[in-house]
């Protein structure tokens, strides 16, 4: 299990913030994006392969206005890799 730490930023302070649980064998990445945008009650972002990228290397993605089909409020939506 890893945690993940999700958190909405408007102005560079967090506004909103969630952090679950993930069985990375069983769950994908998209899986585990959209869970944690319903807990965080926002639209899932498109998610491009430079996200899991990102995420892979740097244990973080940052989801910019841009990433999301519907508009937003926020300026970033962050994921964070807490474990490593």
């Amino acid at each position: 299990m890893i945690k993940i730490w999700g958190k909405i930023l408007s102005d560079d302070k967090i506004i909103k913030d969630r952090v679950i649980l993930v069985d990375e064998k069983s769950t994908s990445f998209f899986d585990m994006l959209k869970d944690l945008t319903q807990q965080l009650n926002i639209p899932t972002p498109v998610l491009l392969d430079k996200h899991v990228y990102d995420f892979n290397l740097f244990n973080q993605c940052v989801f910019k206005p841009d990433d999301f089909v519907e508009s937003v409020i926020f300026d970033k939506f962050v994921l964070e890799h807490l474990n490593k």
